[in-house]
């Protein structure tokens, strides 16, 4: 048989039968193909989170810290037996004992931020002796208190006994006053103690006799007196007797008892008494 001839016949790509195009096709992941993509389900996107701290937030934080810590020292600090008044140096005391002040303020074991100083120094004033106080803090836990003392001005004398007083008229105790001090000698019946006050009236008047009387007359007093119902009643050097009443307008009373002496000399009056007590009204014996 005749051999076949064989016939190489090239074939285009395109050339297909039917002649169907090929189209691409793009899929979205989520979209399910077959019973593979089925079993898987769609992709569900996870949210992630990320967090950082901001530097305000360390600033806050940093603030906290330093305030808390400010906190704790101060209240450490405001309890702190450190800070307790332990001692008490009382300075300018003559005739009261140290010891007696200090208790007298009721400070110590207080705290130095909040002890009562005002109500200390109102303690103070209640003692007889004392005439001006001043507290002050001396830290970490000590206080000063400075203390002035009355002071003797005069004497004030009754039944037969002689006190001490100052100028205000309290009684600083038993006994003269200074030498060559005012010396009153009180009509009043009974007994004084320390811290009494006598009659105001009497120690005014008896101050300003002293201190006004030698210029004005050209002599000095040699007593004061004050007599129940009459008042206050001085006696010069040369034996002449004023009744002066109560303490006011003595500057006055004195300067009309100079101008009747002037006229008393001019005419050669005698006398021994002058009552002074009516003003522009005096009267002579």
């Amino acid at each position: 048989m005749p051999s076949p001839i064989r016939r190489i016949v090239k074939r285009q790509r395109s050339s297909v039968s039917h002649d169907v195009g090929r189209s691409i096709v793009k899929r979205e992941r989520g979209a399910t193909v077959g019973s593979r993509s089925a079993s898987r389900g769609r992709r569900v996107r996870r949210p992630h989170f990320t967090w950082r701290p901001s530097k305000g937030l360390f600033w806050a934080a940093g603030t906290l810290g330093v305030l808390a810590l400010v906190g704790y020292s101060a209240y450490w600090t405001w309890t702190s037996p450190f800070f307790k008044v332990s001692n008490i140096e009382v300075r300018g005391t003559e005739r009261m004992a140290a010891s007696t002040v200090a208790e007298t303020t009721g400070l110590l074991g207080d705290s130095m931020f909040n002890a009562d100083v005002a109500t200390a120094q109102e303690a103070l004033y209640q003692q007889p002796l004392v005439s001006a106080v001043r507290i002050e803090r001396q830290w970490p836990n000590s206080m000063v208190v400075h203390v002035e003392e009355r002071k003797p001005w005069g004497t004030w004398e009754q039944s037969g006994v002689r006190y001490t007083i100052d100028r205000e008229g309290v009684v600083l105790g038993l006994g003269a006053g200074p030498q060559g001090s005012p010396i009153i000698k009180s009509s009043e019946l009974g007994n004084r103690v320390t811290g009494d006050r006598v009659n105001y009236q009497a120690v005014d008047a008896t101050a300003e006799i002293y201190e006004k009387l030698p210029p004005q007359l050209g002599t000095t007093v040699s007593g004061v007196a004050f007599i129940t119902g009459k008042g206050v009643q001085g006696t010069t050097a040369n034996n002449q007797t004023a009744l002066f009443g109560d303490s006011s307008s003595i500057s006055y009373k004195l300067s009309v008892w100079a101008a009747l002496q002037q006229e008393a000399q001019t005419q050669r009056i005698n006398y021994t008494t002058i009552d002074l007590r009516y003003g522009n009204r005096p009267v002579l014996q």
